[in-house]
C-alpha cells in the first residue's frame, strides 16, 4: 500500500516537473550544452520520474510499474554516482514531495522555487520512458534488455536548459550488428540486465555534463 502511495504521489509531483520537458532523438541518444557554460554552485539532483505521468500518456499498468521500477534504479544509480560531488544536493523522494505541493507557475516556476529552498541555482530531473528487462539468462536471452531516459540540468532562476541527454538502447547480439563488437567485449560477451544498461546509460551521460566536473 505504501508502496502504490509513493507511486502516486511522485507522478504527481512528475506532472508538474516535467510536462514542459521536450526529448530529443538520435538511435543511441544525443547531449546538448547550452552555452555559454554558467558555473553552478550547487545542483539540486531530484529522484527520477517517469513518463506515465505526462499528459495523454497511455501505458498498461504493468508497464507503468516496469518504468516505476526503472525510475528507483535510475534514483539509486545516480545518488551513488555523484553523492560525492561536492557540489551536489541529493533530493529525496520524501523531501520532494513536501515541497512540490507548496509550489505553482509552471516549470519555470517550479524549478525556481526549488532552487530557491535548496538554495540551489541548477536543479538536475530526470525522466525514465523504458525499462524492459531481460528475458533469459546472461548467455541465452529471449529479449533483450531496453532502456530509454532523458536528463536535463536547468538553470534554477530563469528555468533555461544549461545542459541535457538522452540514452536508448536495446542490447544487441553481435552477430546482429557487427559494430557492436566493443560494447559486446565490454559486456563479456554475455546479455546484460535492465540494471545493467542503465547504470552504463547514466554514467556515460553524468561523465559528459560539465557541470558536474
Amino acid at each position: 500500500m505504501e508502496k502504490i502511495f509513493k507511486l502516486i504521489l511522485l507522478s504527481c509531483c512528475a506532472v508538474t516537473l516535467f510536462s514542459s520537458c521536450s526529448t530529443q532523438t538520435g538511435s543511441t541518444g544525443d547531449e546538448e550544452v547550452q552555452p555559454p557554460i554558467v558555473p553552478l554552485s550547487c545542483i539540486a539532483v531530484l529522484p527520477a520520474m517517469t513518463s506515465v505521468s505526462r499528459e495523454g500518456e497511455n501505458i498498461a499498468y504493468p508497464d507503468a510499474l516496469s518504468l516505476e521500477k526503472g525510475a528507483e534504479t535510475a534514483t539509486s544509480i545516480i545518488k551513488r554516482e555523484l553523492q560525492g560531488n561536492p557540489k551536489v544536493h541529493i533530493v529525496s523522494s520524501y523531501q520532494l514531495a513536501s515541497l512540490v505541493p507548496e509550489i505553482s507557475g509552471g516549470i519555470s516556476g517550479t524549478i525556481a522555487a526549488l532552487g530557491q529552498k535548496l538554495n540551489c541555482d541548477g536543479v538536475l530531473l530526470t525522466t525514465v520512458r523504458k525499462y524492459d528487462e531481460r528475458q533469459g539468462t546472461e548467455y541465452s536471452a529471449e529479449a533483450p534488455a531496453s532502456v530509454d531516459f532523458y536528463m536535463v540540468l536547468r538553470h534554477s532562476s530563469s528555468g533555461n536548459i544549461l545542459w541535457s541527454a538522452d540514452f536508448r538502447e536495446e542490447q544487441q547480439s553481435f552477430l546482429s550488428n557487427i559494430f557492436s563488437f566493443s560494447k559486446a567485449q565490454n559486456r563479456g560477451f554475455k546479455w546484460v540486465t535492465a540494471e545493467q544498461l542503465m547504470e552504463q546509460g547514466i554514467k556515460e551521460r553524468l561523465s559528459g555534463c560539465p557541470y558536474l566536473e
